[in-house]
């Protein structure tokens, strides 16, 4: 006996609708899979993007410091005549500390942005605190204390262009405990460890303390700047 017409049409259509179901399902299954893959990207270079800025931000800072640093002031005795003064040390630090001096007339405010009193002079102390955070005050104010630069600091790291004498001049990078006259200090080298909260990072960096590539989520950053204030 032969099916009608009509049930072969019914059982045709149910197999359709069977299929079209189950290639729905896989097409909504793929677009929540590519919108996760989208947002997971999107949340990972938005904290590229905010590490970026915040290290630029304080690089720029301590930067902008020892650019500073040992800028003198123009002093005049009895008879008009001018001088300079100078401060006694411009530059002193460590492996992992920074200490800066310059004229308060160069700029009234000191790293943290503030206005500083009547002394002469300013001095900028830079370091690692407890909490790692990067941190920074006036040391010859003793009203002050250190404020958060930026946080998240595992490492700080500092290298110092020293001047050497000789029949051709040069610059060597020392490490503090290496450098035989902080007035011949000519650049300063600050590098800045973090731990980001992702995984995947653009390329390894070396550590503020070796030569050894970071394995993510750990991050470097460096800056170099030379001091501006120097004799010849």
């Amino acid at each position: 006996m032969s099916k009608h017409p009509l049930q072969c049409q019914q059982g045709h259509t149910l197999v359709q609708s069977l299929v079209g179901m189950l290639l729905s399902s896989w097409v909504i299954t793929a677009s929540f899979a590519a919108f996760a893959w989208v947002h997971h990207n999107h949340l990972h270079l938005q904290a590229l993007f905010d590490l970026h800025e915040r290290m630029h931000t304080a690089l720029l800072l301590v930067q902008d410091r020892v650019a500073r640093a040992g800028a003198p002031a123009v002093q005049f005795d009895a008879q008009s005549k001018a001088s300079l003064l100078k401060p006694a040390s411009t530059l002193q630090g460590s492996d992992t500390t920074l200490s800066l001096t310059h004229h308060i007339s160069l700029t009234p405010s000191d790293c943290q942005g503030h206005q500083a009193s009547s002394l002469q002079w300013i001095q900028d102390d830079f370091k690692r605190s407890t909490r790692n955070e990067l941190s920074c005050k006036d040391s010859l104010r003793s009203n002050t204390s250190y404020q958060a630069l930026v946080d998240n600091i595992t490492q700080v790291g500092l290298l110092y262009a020293q001047a050497l004498s000789g029949p051709v001049p040069q610059l060597q990078w020392r490490k503090a405990s290496q450098v035989s006259d902080w007035q011949s200090v000519r650049g300063v080298q600050v590098c800045l460890q973090t731990q980001l909260g992702v995984t995947s990072l653009p390329a390894p960096t070396l550590a503020c303390s070796s030569n050894l590539l970071l394995s993510p989520p750990a991050l470097a950053w460096r800056g170099v700047v030379f001091v501006q204030h120097t004799g010849p």
